[in-house]
């Protein structure tokens, strides 16, 4: 076999990234971009662009603990000051301040990651000094399908490409809500319990103990791709089941008899708002002890959103981003 310069090496190696950038994004130059579009109108003065607050933030200090994750996507402080961490390819690992980070811990149920679909977010009960309980969110595979890592064609192009009754019949795999105890040893999950199917982004506990869940748009279940649609969808009930949602559970997985949909038949008794794309950040205020949640738009078009028992906010008949080609979301100016 041939020997390689170390200059040859540089090449090869630089060759294979941009071939390797490519494959996975063969279009990326190609892409529209938000910039490329005039900015959306607000509905009030204020609603985008808002002003720099008058006072300037301190400067931020930045500190590696660890720099070795794989794709890390969340954590969170248990008592002891240790953390846990979540891992896109399906592991939640312990970390130390003094950059200790343990083998994944033994118990974790298995996890297809595809697309945007992995394991997301984990937190820890409220009194898990007592119960060591935490709940965490993943995508799981169909029954029979071995976990692991898919091609993004299998949850994006395959999907979207099928109509409306072939997508129902696809064994994709199905977004989850599960809670498990901590060992004492803190090395393996035990008593896992699956609360809910159907999201699988952001967990916050509400002050009343209750649990806020946001799950991403399900296109899959209806007629859209991903990234929207080019005409309204008027149907309430695939509005207020299939598009994103903020959905609230109690502890145990059980429905809290004031949820707002309770007395809609053909809502799932768990959505507390609907409307969503795809809610990737959210927390309580402490002042108001309101839900905030950060969305992912599109092409343009993230925002906060205050979240409200029954609210609907809009995907995808209303956004202020555009489909990924540029075209405006249902084929009208927002």
């Amino acid at each position: 076999m041939q020997k390689r310069t170390a200059v040859q090496w540089v090449a090869y190696l630089a060759a294979v990234i941009v071939l390797s950038a490519a494959i996975s994004s063969p279009a990326r130059a190609q892409m529209a971009k938000a910039e490329d579009y005039p900015p959306p109108k607000p509905a009030f003065p204020g609603q985008t662009n808002a002003p720099a607050p008058a006072k300037p933030s301190p400067a931020l200090k930045v500190d590696v603990i660890i720099p070795r994750f794989n794709a890390p996507w969340s954590l969170a402080f248990m008592p002891n000051g240790k953390m846990l961490v979540t891992e896109r390819y399906g592991f939640i690992r312990i970390a130390r301040m003094d950059g200790f980070y343990s083998a994944p811990i033994a118990g974790m149920p298995d996890t297809k990651i595809v697309a945007a679909e992995s394991l997301h977010d984990v937190v820890v009960d409220p009194d898990f000094a007592h119960n060591s309980l935490i709940y965490f969110t993943y995508f799981a595979p169909p029954p029979g399908e071995d976990p692991g890592v898919w091609p993004i064609d299998v949850f994006y192009g395959n999907v979207w490409k099928a109509s409306v009754s072939e997508r129902r019949t696809m064994r994709v795999g199905e977004e989850r809500v599960a809670r498990a105890r901590l060992s004492e040893d803190e090395k393996r999950l035990e008593d896992v319990q699956v609360l809910l199917d159907g999201v699988n982004r952001r967990i916050v506990f509400a002050p009343d103990g209750t649990l806020f869940i946001t799950g991403a748009d399900r296109f899959r279940f209806y007629e859209p791709s991903y990234d929207g649609t080019d005409h309204e969808i008027l149907d309430p009930d695939i509005l207020r089941n299939f598009t994103g949602r903020v959905v609230r559970i109690n502890k145990d997985g059980s429905i809290p008899k004031d949820n707002p949909f309770l007395d809609q038949p053909t809502v799932l008794p768990e959505t507390y708002s609907y409307g969503h794309r795809d809610p990737e950040g959210a927390a309580i205020n402490p002042s108001t002890g309101k839900l905030w949640v950060i969305e992912h738009g599109p092409l343009g078009g993230d925002k906060i959103s205050i979240i409200k028992p029954g609210a609907n906010y809009g995907w995808p008949n209303v956004s202020y981003g555009r489909r990924y080609n540029g075209d405006l979301l249902a084929g009208k100016a927002q």
